[in-house]
Formats: structure tokens, sequence, C-alpha cells
């Protein structure tokens, strides 16, 4: 569904990604982990549009995006999550959802769509709550429904469990996985290593801009490289 081939992103004569190669397949969770600083929210940047890339090439579902406007790219069905969540404090959930189903839709299909996705992502009884009301929790939930309002086949997610509790990140994660029943494919970033093995089908490891390997979850954690840069001895002896 994805697949990225050497892609690079520099700014000025820092290169934060370099020739990273990577492929998602249909229906798939595929994790993307590595120390802060190692590019990981640059490459979905360059990936959904939001910076360009300076060399390489990003094809989804065949077609070639590097270069494509993120709305552009949002509308083929690849769109992402953001890491700080962006919402309108003085909107309601309703017309948050509706606003990201409008990038698809007329209006009053989107207010519908609207109500939909509130109950998909467990809103449905605060639909007209101000974003500014809601807990952490349920803003991380209105992130993972803004995405899904605009009809995606996959989602980027950026550390959508960051700042939660255990039992909260583990509604997330149920979510998520209700969510590829439904057919949509992930790309996730996390630094909760237990969600993130629990989670994904793969995992890659970045660092210093680099992909530093890629495996099965079990296989990745055992990889001397990933536990020298990322995990430390102490994940090794436990």
């Amino acid at each position: 569904m994805l697949s990225a081939r050497d892609v690079s992103v520099q700014f000025g004569g820092l290169r934060a990604v370099d020739k990273v190669s990577l492929d998602v397949m249909r229906g798939e969770i595929v994790g993307l982990i590595g120390p802060n600083g190692a590019g990981k929210t640059t490459f979905f940047q360059a990936v959904s549009g939001f910076v360009k890339t300076t060399s390489g090439e990003v094809r989804f579902c065949g077609e070639r995006i590097d270069g494509v406007a993120p709305e552009r790219i949002c509308r083929l069905g690849l769109t992402r999550t953001f890491q700080i969540v962006e919402v309108f404090p003085s909107l309601t959930v309703r017309e948050t959802l509706t606003a990201a189903a409008l990038v698809r839709l007329p209006l009053a299909e989107a207010r519908r769509i609207a109500v939909s996705t509130a109950e998909l992502v467990r809103l449905g009884g605060k639909l007209d709550l101000t974003c500014r009301q809601l807990t952490l929790p349920d803003q991380k939930a209105l992130e993972i429904g803004k995405a899904m309002a605009t009809q995606p086949r996959m989602i980027l997610l950026d550390e959508v469990m960051a700042g939660l509790r255990p039992s909260e990140t583990d509604e997330v994660v149920r979510l998520i996985r209700d969510l590829r029943d439904r057919g949509i494919t992930f790309l996730v970033v996390e630094h909760n290593m237990d969600v993130i093995m629990g989670l994904s089908d793969r995992i890659a490891v970045m660092g210093t801009g680099r992909k530093i390997v890629e495996g099965r979850p079990d296989d990745v954690v055992r990889d001397p490289k990933v536990i020298e840069i990322y995990l430390g001895a102490e994940f090794e002896l436990a």
C-alpha cells in the first residue's frame, strides 16, 4: 500500500532522513521506533506531504505522492495524526469531525459521517462538547477520529498514546485493532515498547536519520544495534 524508496529530507546542512526505504502492506500495523531525533516524525512529514523530500520516491497504492500537497494525499486515502494534539478549542466534537469529513464530502454527508465517526472512536455521547472540555484521552480519540472522518485507507499515527495512563493506552490499542479489523492500515510511531511490541506485525528502527533494522518485533528487540542505540542493556537483561 505504501512504498518509500531511498527517501531523504535535508534542512540546510542537516540530513534529517537519509535514504530510508520502507514498505507497508495492506492491512498491516507497522511500528516505527527509535530515539528522539532519529527522524521518525520527519519521515512521516515527508510521506504525508508536509515537508518536501530532497530525494527518493514515495508511492501510495501505486501512485507517486512525493511532492504532492497534503490535502490531495489525504483525498487519496492516506492521512495522519499529530504528536501534539491539534484541535480548535472552541469547536465541538461534532464540528471538528464534520470539518475533517469535508475534505471529501459535501456538508450534509460530512455531518452524517461526523456522528458515525464519533461513535466509532467512543465519543458518541460527547458530540456537543467543545474540544477544550475534553480530557486528554478523549482528545487523543478525537485526533484518531479526525483521521477516520476523512475516510482513509491508511493512517500514520504519531505517538498518539503519549501522556496516557496504562488503562487509557489499552483503550487506544483496542481502538486501533478495531480499526484494523475494519480494513485500515497503520504506520505507528510510538515510544512505549510494550505497546508497539504487542501491536505491530513488523517494526522498523531509525537512528540518526537512517533505517537501522526492520523485522518481526521479537527479532528487532534482540538486535544488538537496536539495543545499543535505543533500548539499552537493561532491556536486554530484562
